[in-house]
């Protein structure tokens, strides 16, 4: 027997709402990551600008200015500042040649003369590398070492 009903089965209907909960997942996940990668590079520029006002205020003030970084805080500042940047929560950093002055707090130091303490430091999120700069010890200049662009 054959009916001429013209809806849906219940079978066809489920089929249907699992293929869209499928693509709305992929989505989802998509955007995600996407977004934590777009915060990753926000960051890195915004840790870039960070050392750069330093080197500018120690040459212009006449006094060291350092770029203090925080593990614990998950921050990084100018001096005694008041304003800080937040790391985001899935973001490493690692440093290399970057003066330790706590168990928790590193810094890169910028002297009135231009120069600077010197160090690496290399942002990575998710186990690939958002972006890595040199600081120079006797310009002071931040270089790039790395950026990887999807």
């Amino acid at each position: 027997m054959r009916s001429n009903s013209n809806g849906f089965t219940l079978v066809e209907l489920l089929v249907v709402m699992i293929l869209v909960a499928m693509a709305s997942s992929l989505i989802y996940v998509s955007v995600g990551k996407s977004k934590a990668d777009r915060e990753g590079k926000d960051f890195s520029r915004e840790m870039v600008s960070l050392c750069k006002k330093a080197r500018r205020m120690a040459v212009s003030q006449g006094e060291p200015k350092a770029v203090r970084i925080s593990s614990i805080q998950r921050r990084c500042w100018i001096d005694d500042s008041k304003k800080s940047l937040r790391i985001p929560e899935q973001m490493l950093i690692e440093g290399e040649g970057v003066t330790r002055l706590r168990e928790d707090i590193y810094a890169i130091f910028f002297y009135p003369d231009g120069s600077s303490s010197g160090g690496e430091l290399t942002f990575s999120m998710s186990g690939h590398v958002i972006y890595a700069f040199r600081i120079d010890l006797l310009a002071g200049l931040i270089i790039p070492i790395e950026e990887l662009r999807d």
